[in-house]
């Protein structure tokens, strides 16, 4: 990259984008991209901005995405929730991933699921981590919570496959929305796939409550103005904001472990402060999601740059989660940063992850069980050089693994 020939966000799509994310903070203002469209907000301070900003900024609508109405379900709901309406919703997740129901989640869902995933290849010497450890994990742990059949190898495929047509089109039509029309059909057809096979455990918990995270849907009183498919949804937003991310984390995660010198020996004695903070420390350098796009809801002077109503800004988290000016050798892991947690990449205020709590102790404690079961862990280049791949959603791919039995 030089300065008589620039990169747009485009050009990484697909490719590393750390030495793009350097060359747009360093930029005076936020820029606009003539081939993207939008403007470019790379800074923390503007990224930041952007994302807690929803009156200035708002998030695009479901029905504003897709390119046909009738994909409005493959890719989010609830879609109709705003102001103090979706406020109390956020807290309502809050409460389900309370403290409380973290320790209980933990000690009775993730430990146990991390710990069987393991064993299914820990006297193998060798691991694809991202097909044996990585994707079971997450699903089955979100499986889990719900009170889907999470120990079903056949049944959670085909909940996977279907998952993956939706993933597949949500993939496309943030960057590229032209590649994405050959998509649309498969993830429509996927959304209905998934109720159908969400609908015999649905149905179990309309009969006998229980204390899952499906039950808590059907029951809870905040929820009974619901439709069956807003119900059904909002199962689905569920399992897949919760487990395909987290996937990614894991595998990006257990990466920059691998690749940073002297880091396996600091975690191997399962240190929880230790690992936590190596978390968090992964969280912000190889996040799962790299930036979020937002409407220009009115003519605005922002960051230097006088922005238009009814355009796009980029809020490039996975940029400002690496700004020198927010933190010191931003780039490296420091175990011992102040404030380890305070990144951009749950995103923050009323839009914050509200499953942020969960996907913490499914990073922690698979990085725990992979650093103290597996004894001199470390990449299986032969099997492929790792490489930081997609656009929005970016996962270290191929990842595969030696260690010692």
């Amino acid at each position: 990259m030089t300065a008589n020939k620039p990169v747009d966000f485009i050009d990484v799509d697909g490719k590393c984008p750390f030495g793009y994310y350097e060359e747009a903070r360093a930029r005076d203002t936020v820029e606009f991209e003539d081939r993207t469209g939008f403007w470019i907000a790379a800074s923390y301070g503007a990224a930041s901005k952007v994302l807690t900003d929803e009156e200035t900024f708002p998030r695009f609508l479901p029905e504003e995405i897709v390119t046909d109405p009738k994909y409005v379900r493959t890719v989010a709901t609830p879609s109709f929730l705003q102001g103090d309406e979706r406020l109390e919703h956020h807290k309502w997740w809050l409460r389900l991933f309370s403290p409380k129901e973290l320790r209980r989640y933990r000690e009775e869902i993730v430990s146990v699921v991390v710990a069987s995933t393991l064993d299914e290849f820990a006297d193998q010497g060798k691991v694809n981590l991202i097909h044996q450890f990585t994707e079971p994990v997450a699903d089955r742990v979100i499986a889990a919570v719900l009170g889907l059949p999470w120990q079903d190898d056949a049944w959670m495929a085909e909940l996977r496959r279907n998952f993956d047509l939706a993933e597949r089109y949500k993939a496309s039509i943030y960057l590229k929305p032209e590649e994405s029309e050959q998509f649309a059909e498969d993830a429509l057809a996927g959304t209905y796939r998934i109720d159908d096979l969400l609908r015999p455990f649905m149905e179990q918990r309309k009969a006998t409550p229980d204390n899952t995270v499906m039950s808590r849907v059907l029951h809870d009183e905040s929820l009974q103005s619901w439709s069956e498919d807003e119900l059904y949804g909002l199962v689905r937003t569920f399992f897949t904001g919760g487990s395909g991310t987290t996937s990614v984390q894991i595998g990006n995660a257990v990466h920059l472990l691998l690749t940073t010198e002297g880091l396996v020996d600091q975690l191997v004695d399962g240190d929880d402060e230790l690992i936590s903070r190596f978390v968090e420390e992964a969280l912000r350098l190889v996040p799962t999601n790299h930036y979020r796009n937002r409407k220009i809801a009115e003519d605005v002077e922002f960051e230097g740059a006088s922005l238009p109503k009814g355009q796009v800004i980029g809020a490039l988290i996975a940029a400002g989660n690496r700004d020198e000016a927010r933190y010191e050798n931003a780039a490296q892991v420091d175990l011992t940063r102040p404030n380890p947690r305070q990144h951009l990449t749950f995103s923050v205020g009323i839009g914050a992850c509200v499953g942020s709590g969960l996907a913490r102790v499914i990073l922690q404690e698979s990085i725990k069980a992979l650093t103290s079961r597996l004894k001199d862990i470390r990449l299986d280049t032969s099997a492929g050089e790792p490489e930081l791949v997609g656009s929005m959603f970016r996962p270290y791919t191929p990842l595969h693994l030696l260690f010692d039995v």
